[in-house]
């Protein structure tokens, strides 16, 4: 049994996986720098025991992090707990893309290491536009297994708190599909902007990208992803559990480095 741990800027997801990659289990917590090992094998203890998951079956831990002070907790957990050295994921693991000639890759996120690392998996074969809808949003383009660019934009609640928090009497609003693009209040008109404008955001780079890629493939995933690829008919698929899974690709491919 696999433990995948992908930090985020807001949220640890964490997901159990068995030996056939099937996941049995994620759960999210808050991404808290203050957060010790502790603490969150309790979180692990109590959510695994729930769902009648047993820990001492654990053989592998992989982390995924953006948040470089969160590794060192979890390499901790993995030593403390379980007698294992997790792999952390970066790029000097065994991957199955490269990088256009022209590229910088340094400082590539570890969070965009595994969505692309699935998505090829998934389809080998394809030229993929992978959509991360997380606290940013992140786009990745692949041509025939190279990765030749991507782009970086504010998440949908980054924009959701900019709105709120550079305004007076603005108030905050969850996000979701309203009724109507023409909302008939202060908070549906907000709703409004946000989802349909930011689904406009996502049609527009899609229509871009395909004028320079051939016949891509679109993957969304991310918490919110759910939601708005049901608006934007040029995602052909949504993959709720693509960076676990990935997490778990990579570890099979290198899992004599742990």
């Amino acid at each position: 049994m696999l433990l995948a741990f992908d930090i985020g800027n807001t949220h640890i997801v964490s997901g159990v996986l068995n030996d056939s990659g099937e996941v049995l289990l994620t759960f999210r917590v808050s991404s808290n720098e203050k957060l010790t090992e502790d603490e969150f094998f309790s979180y692990l203890r109590n959510i695994t025991k729930f769902n009648n998951i047993d820990l001492l079956d654990v053989k592998g831990i992989i982390v995924s992090s953006v948040v470089p002070s969160l590794l060192t907790i979890f390499d901790f957990l993995g030593r403390k707990y379980f007698k294992i050295v997790p792999i952390v994921v970066d790029l000097s693991l065994k991957l199955p893309f490269t990088f256009a000639d022209n590229l910088n890759p340094i400082g590539f996120g570890a969070d965009r290491i595994i969505d692309i690392t699935q998505a090829l998996t998934l389809y080998p074969d394809r030229n993929l536009v992978i959509f991360d809808f997380g606290t940013a949003t992140t786009y990745e383009v692949l041509v025939d297994g190279i990765y030749v660019g991507g782009g970086i934009l504010p998440g949908i609640e980054m924009s959701i708190n900019s709105l709120y928090g550079s305004t007076a009497k603005l108030p905050k609003v969850k996000f979701g599909k309203p009724d109507s693009v023409l909302g008939k209040d202060t908070v549906d008109q907000i709703k409004a902007g946000i989802f349909f404008g930011y689904a406009g955001q996502i049609k527009h780079l899609i229509k871009k990208i395909k004028e320079e890629v051939d016949n891509p493939y679109v993957i969304a995933t991310g918490g919110l992803g759910r939601v708005l690829s049901g608006e934007i008919e040029e995602i052909d698929e949504y993959c709720s559990d693509l960076s676990v899974q990935g997490l778990f690709t990579i570890y099979h491919q290198n899992k004599t480095l742990s």
